[in-house]
C-alpha cells in the first residue's frame, strides 16, 4: 500500500501581510507570544501549547536531578529562570569530558502517541560542541536512546538554539541513536549531556521536562518534500517523480529567479510552471525572497564568538524585510499561487529572534529553518513553528542515510521535512542533489505503508 497523499484544494485569498490582505491568516496568532525569561526567551505563535500528558518537572526545590562531571553546577539557580522561581544549571568542562544532569527513579510512558519536550537554555552556545538527551528504561545500564538537541552547526544565525534564550525543544524518537532495547512505556531515567570546545565552557540550564501528546495526523509518519530557490529541475524532475504517486510538495520562491525563467533563463522555473505545479499537482507555493540579492543578503547575520568567523554582513533591515515579504506575497497572490495560509523559509537558513517575531506579526503561519543533519527530525506539533527543522538534500547526501530517516518516521511517527534546491545528474555543490537519488528516495517513501506525503502547510494545518 502506498503512502496516503493529503491533497487540499487551494484558492487565491486576500488579507494582511505587511500591508497585504491575507484574510485567512489565523486571527491573533501573530500576537500569541508567550512571556518567558525577561533576559530573552522567544516563544512562537500557536501551536505552542500541546496537550501535556505528564508534567515531569519544573526544576523547583526537591526536583531530584543530580549533576556530574561539571566545572560548576547550581541545582537551585534562582538567578535565571522561566518558570517558578528557579532552574537547574550546569557549566561544562574545559577538557572535553561530558557534563551531565540526570534524574533516575522515574516512571514515564513515552510510547505510541507520546513524546518528550524540554525547556532549556544555553549561555555561550558558540562554545557548545554537543547537547543531547539520554532516555533509558534501566538506569542507563544497557538500554537507552540518544536524541540530539544541538550539534556543531558553526553559524549562530542558522543554529537552532540561540545564545541566552529559553526554548521548548521536542525530542523526536524517530531520530534517536538506540542502544539495546529501551522500553518507552517504562522510562526510568533521563539525562542531559553537554560538551564544549577544548579550553572553553558554556552553561546549560534546564527548566522543565514534559511528556506531551503527538498529533494523530502524524501517527504513521508525515514526509514533506520542500524545494528552495525556484530551480527549473523542481518542475522537470521533482514534480515528475512526485506525480507518479499523486503527491504534492512545497516550493519556496525567489521571484526574480522566476522572472528570469520567464525571460528565457532555463536554469529557473517559469510562472506558468509554478501555476501548473499548484493547480494540477497541488503544490504549496510559498515566499522565499523577492530578489536574489535580498536572498543572498539574508535576514540575519552573526559572528561565532568561538572562532571569530562572521556569517553574513549586510542582512535586510526590519523595514526591508517587511517590504520583501509584502512584495513577494503580493506577487504570489497576483499570480494565483497562494492562499491565506502562507509559510516562509529563511534564505540561507539565517534568522534570529527578532526575525521570528517579525514573521509572526506579519501574519505568516510558519517558517522553515535549516538545521544540521543530527537535529533534523521534527515532531507534531513542531517544537517551534517559526523554526521548522529539516534535513537538507545535497551533494554529500547518502541514499542509505535518507532511507534510514524515512524508516524512523515510518516506524515511530512524527514529521520529516526534506529541503532540496537544484536536482542534477552529478551534484558538485551544497545546493545540488542527484537526480537518481531523488527518484530513488521518492520511490522508497512510496514503499512505506501509512506514511503521508503532504505539503508543509497542509501538515501544519492538519495538526492544529
Amino acid at each position: 500500500m502506498a503512502p496516503i497523499s493529503r491533497r487540499t484544494a487551494l484558492t487565491a485569498g486576500a488579507g494582511a501581510v505587511a500591508g497585504l490582505s491575507l484574510a485567512t491568516a489565523i486571527p491573533g496568532r501573530a500576537e500569541a507570544l508567550l512571556a518567558g525569561d525577561p533576559t530573552g526567551a522567544f516563544a512562537s505563535a500557536d501551536p505552542i501549547n500541546p496537550r501535556v500528558v505528564t508534567h515531569v518537572t519544573s526544576m523547583q526545590a526537591g526536583h531530584g536531578w543530580v549533576a556530574a562531571n561539571t566545572s560548576a553546577a547550581n541545582l537551585n539557580d534562582t538567578t535565571t529562570y522561566a518558570l517558578g522561581s528557579q532552574s537547574a544549571s550546569i557549566t561544562t568542562r574545559v577538557d572535553g569530558v561530558a557534563s551531565t544532569l540526570t534524574r533516575t527513579g522515574l516512571s514515564l510512558n513515552i510510547a505510541g502517541t507520546k513524546q518528550l519536550r524540554v525547556l532549556i537554555r544555553v549561555d555561550g552556545v558558540d562554545y557548545l560542541q554537543g547537547l543531547n538527551v539520554y532516555v533509558s528504561s534501566d538506569a542507563m545500564a544497557a538500554n537507552f536512546g540518544i536524541i540530539y538537541i544541538q550539534s556543531e552547526t558553526p553559524d549562530p544565525s542558522v543554529r537552532w538554539l540561540k545564545d541566552g534564550e529559553w526554548k521548548w525543544v521536542t525530542l523526536p524518537w524517530q531520530s534517536a541513536i538506540v542502544t539495546g532495547s529501551p522500553n518507552l512505556a517504562a522510562v526510568d531515567s533521563l539525562r542531559i549531556r553537554a560538551t564544549s570546545a577544548s579550553g572553553a565552557t558554556c552553561q546549560v540550564r534546564l527548566q522543565a521536562v514534559q511528556v506531551i501528546e503527538r498529533k494523530p495526523a502524524a501517527a504513521g509518519g508525515i514526509v514533506c518534500f520542500t524545494y528552495d530557490d525556484s530551480y527549473a529541475s523542481q518542475y522537470t524532475i521533482a514534480k515528475r517523480d512526485l506525480d507518479r504517486y499523486g503527491w504534492p510538495a512545497t516550493a519556496y520562491t525567489i521571484v526574480s529567479n522566476v522572472q528570469a525563467g520567464d525571460g528565457g533563463n532555463a536554469t529557473y522555473l517559469t510562472t506558468a510552471q509554478l501555476q501548473q505545479m499548484r493547480r494540477w499537482s497541488g503544490w504549496e507555493i510559498g515566499p522565499h525572497a523577492m530578489t536574489a540579492t535580498a536572498h543572498n543578503r539574508g535576514f540575519a547575520a552573526a559572528t561565532n564568538a568561538a572562532t571569530g568567523v562572521a556569517y553574513g554582513s549586510n542582512p535586510l533591515s526590519p523595514a526591508e524585510l517587511d517590504t520583501d515579504i509584502a512584495d513577494t506575497v503580493r506577487w504570489l497572490i497576483g499570480n494565483d499561487l497562494a492562499d491565506g495560509f502562507l509559510g516562509h523559509c529563511y534564505p540561507q537558513g539565517r534568522y534570529n529572534t527578532a526575525v521570528q517575531r517579525q514573521m509572526a506579526r506579519a501574519g505568516l503561519a510558519y517558517a522553515r529553518a535549516m538545521t544540521s543533519t543530527a537535529t533534523s527530525a521534527e515532531t507534531m506539533p513542531p517544537a517551534d513553528p517559526y523554526a521548522i527543522r529539516c534535513y537538507t538534500l545535497d551533494n554529500t547526501s547518502a541514499l542509505s542515510t535518507l532511507q534510514a530517516r524515512v524508516d524512523g518516521v515510518a516506524n515511530h511517527g512524527g514529521l520529516l521535512v526534506f529541503c532540496c534546491h537544484d536536482i542534477v545528474t552529478s551534484p558538485a555543490t551544497s545546493t545540488q542533489f542527484s537526480i537518481a537519488s531523488h527518484g530513488a528516495l521518492v520511490d522508497y517513501v512510496a514503499g512505506k505503508a501509512g506514511v503521508r506525503v503532504m505539503t508543509l502547510a497542509d501538515a501544519l494545518r492538519s495538526g492544529t
